[in-house]
């Protein structure tokens, strides 16, 4: 890819396939994936749910600002977490590396994708709603995509086809 923004970056809620997604976009060009979700466990050494329980809406989020910021990779496909969107520095950084795609889902198909929002490790206010939460996000990922792409209706590998005819200078086998 050209233009210095050499990883595909994917924005969006919880149950917008963006880590399913993710990983197969990943070997249809050959690119390594990167979860940041993952790195937040793995720098944590504990499940999302239980960071966010322990150091709440806040805590966590400066967590997340500096796995993103740490983030400093070329040539990847990255999945980010649904909260990403409310740093402003962290999707700074991550428009200097990459473009970014909303993989954007109706809310009715992500309610019926993320049954288990209580478990999850969603970041929102504890009086708050899923659907509510959809809504209050929505701007934000509108905001910060460079791309948006309507996954409705589709699966994981006609998503992926359409990233790869979507974005500039991407094609299977060539990741620069």
């Amino acid at each position: 890819m050209s233009s210095g923004k050499s990883n595909i970056i994917l924005i969006g809620m919880a149950g917008s396939g963006k880590s399913a997604v993710g990983r197969r976009l990943a070997g249809m060009l050959r690119l390594p994936f990167v979860d940041t979700d993952d790195l937040i466990v793995l720098a944590q050494g504990r499940p999302l749910q239980e960071i966010f329980d322990s150091q709440g809406a806040a805590g966590f989020r400066r967590i997340e600002e500096d796995v993103l910021l740490a983030v400093n990779v070329r040539n990847h496909v990255i999945a980010t977490g649904g909260s990403t969107i409310y740093s402003t520095t962290g999707m700074a950084h991550l428009r200097m590396i990459g473009h970014i795609v909303l993989l954007q889902v109706g809310l009715d198909v992500l309610q019926a994708r993320v049954d288990n929002a209580a478990t999850r490790g969603l970041v929102k206010r504890p009086e708050q709603s899923f659907a509510d939460l959809y809504l209050e996000r929505l701007p934000l990922y509108r905001q910060h995509a460079e791309y948006i792409y309507d996954c409705s209706g589709q699966g994981i590998e006609s998503v992926c086809r359409g990233l790869v005819s979507l974005l500039p200078d991407v094609s299977s086998g060539s990741p620069d």
